[in-house]
C-alpha cells in the first residue's frame, strides 16, 4: 500500500487551505474509515493548534481519528517516505510564502504530492497570486510527467457568496485552462469553523453546504479505495 499525498494549497493566505485540509481528513478518516494523516509544514501551525484546542476543551477523553503532525520542511521528504506505506492519504499542509527561500520549500512540498486542490476567493489580489501559483503547479506537473509520475489539480471556489466577483472568479481560472469543480463553497459559519474530531457532515447545514463537494472531491481526486 502507497498512500494518496495530498495537498490544499495556495501562495495565498486566507483562502482557507488549512480549514478545507481538516474537513476533508476528518470526512474521509470517519465517513470512508481510511488511515489519513496531516503533516502540518505552516510555520503557524494552525492545523497543530486546532488539534490541540479541541483535544483540551472539546474532545478532552476522546482519541482524535488522525493524527496532525507538525513537520519542518526539511523535514517532510523522511516523514513521507516512513509513512507512505503506513497510511492511505497523507495531507501536507504546506508553507506559507513570507519569505524569498519559502518559495522552495513550498514548491518542494508540493512535489511529493500526487494531486493539488487549488482554492480560489473572488477578488483581484487573490487572482493575481494564482496566477503565479498555477504557472508553479504546472511546472511540478511537468517536472512529474518527465519522471513517469501522475500529477493532477483542480481549482474549486471557496467562501462564495453574492458577489458577481464569484463568476467572475470561475471563469479567470477557465481562461488559464484550470480544471474547475462543478460544485463550490459557500461562505457560511458552519464551513469557516474546522472540525478534526467529529465531521462536518454529522452537521445539518455542513452537511448541506460541504457533502455536494465532498461526493466531488472523491470522483475527481480517487483517494485509494475511497
Amino acid at each position: 500500500m502507497h498512500a494518496t499525498i495530498l495537498s490544499i494549497a495556495h501562495r495565498k493566505g486566507g483562502v482557507g487551505k488549512t480549514c478545507l485540509t481538516l474537513h476533508l481528513a476528518t470526512a474521509l478518516a470517519t465517513r470512508q474509515h481510511k488511515k489519513v494523516i496531516i503533516l502540518d509544514t505552516d510555520s503557524q501551525q494552525s492545523a497543530t493548534q486546532y488539534r490541540a484546542y479541541e483535544q483540551q476543551h472539546l474532545y478532552p477523553n476522546q482519541a482524535p481519528p488522525y493524527p496532525i503532525e507538525a513537520v519542518r520542511p526539511e523535514q517532510l521528504y523522511e516523514q513521507i517516505k516512513q509513512k507512505r506505506t503506513e497510511y492511505d492519504i497523507i495531507f501536507i499542509d504546506v508553507p506559507r510564502v513570507t519569505e524569498a527561500n519559502e518559495d522552495s520549500q513550498l514548491t518542494i512540498a508540493l512535489t511529493y504530492c500526487d494531486a493539488v486542490l487549488i482554492p480560489v476567493v473572488a477578488g483581484e489580489l487573490e487572482g493575481l497570486s494564482t496566477l503565479g501559483f498555477i504557472k508553479l503547479i504546472r511546472g511540478i506537473q511537468t517536472y512529474k510527467a518527465k519522471k513517469g509520475y501522475h500529477f493532477s489539480y483542480h481549482g474549486v471556489l471557496n467562501k462564495r457568496n453574492r458577489r458577481s466577483e464569484n463568476d467572475q472568479a470561475i471563469a479567470f481560472m477557465k481562461q488559464q485552462d484550470v480544471p474547475m469543480f462543478e460544485t463550490s463553497l459557500s461562505d457560511v459559519k458552519a464551513l469557516s469553523k474546522p472540525h478534526s474530531f467529529e465531521s462536518i457532515l454529522n452537521h445539518k447545514e455542513g452537511n448541506q453546504r460541504f457533502a455536494p463537494f465532498y461526493e466531488e472531491f472523491l470522483q475527481k481526486f480517487q483517494p485509494e479505495n475511497a
